[in-house]
């Protein structure tokens, strides 16, 4: 098993027998890349269901039968995702008989390969993968990772605002890279993750408006 990086272009499928909370949280990773998404489940989550109705994804709303093994047979990725042990049983010998990337839900050890949790703070997004040692370390991480990184999601609206404004008062990538190098430093990050981005907010508007003074 091996946990892989794959950036789905819109001839890639990816399929999801299952419509649970597991499916949901697979699905959420790839529902804004330019895939197809197929979900094949008799019930959704409310979720999903918006998706379908959104036009986001392809949701056959029943059972898998066997006339569904075209669609394994077309698919990129495929995620068994229902409580039905032995219709995954079933399902995952499909996958492998087709050389198809399988990844089943109740079953770590069996999955082709994993996919890393995600968190998203805002405009923060971050994968957290444990290398299959457990999904509890993958949590304790998740969570402490929250606790730190969680300051940073109000800093970082801001910081795009001022990305711009740099871009525009400074014509070179090298005066720009300067600017960053100068006044983001290791400090300046450690401070706003303590809580103290109002007071590196000022002192970052400051020297831009210092720039903004002398064009």
């Amino acid at each position: 098993m091996v946990s892989i990086t794959f950036q789905p272009t819109t001839e890639d499928t990816i399929l999801f027998v299952g419509g649970g909370k597991v499916a949901e949280r697979r699905m959420q990773l790839f529902i804004d890349e330019p895939c197809n998404i197929v979900v094949i489940a008799p019930t959704v989550t409310d979720r999903i269901c918006q998706w379908a109705k959104d036009n986001r994804i392809t949701w056959y709303d029943r059972a898998f039968t066997m006339d569904d093994e075209h669609h394994i047979i077309t698919s990129s990725l495929f995620f068994i995702c229902t409580d039905n042990s032995e219709l995954n049983d079933t399902l995952y010998d499909m996958g492998k008989k087709h050389r198809v990337w399988t990844n089943r839900s109740d079953a770590p050890s069996a999955c082709r390969f994993t996919v890393p949790s995600s968190l998203e703070l805002g405009d923060l997004h971050i994968a957290i993968s444990a290398n299959n040692v457990g999904p509890r370390i993958n949590r304790l991480v998740k969570q402490d990772m929250m606790n730190r990184y969680g300051q940073l999601q109000k800093a970082m609206p801001r910081l795009k605002i001022f990305r711009e404004e740099v871009k525009l008062l400074l014509p070179t990538p090298e005066a720009r890279q300067k600017f960053w190098r100068d006044h983001l430093t290791v400090e300046t990050f450690e401070a706003i993750l303590k809580g103290e981005w109002m007071t590196i907010e000022e002192k970052l508007d400051h020297e831009i408006s210092g720039i903004r003074s002398k064009s």
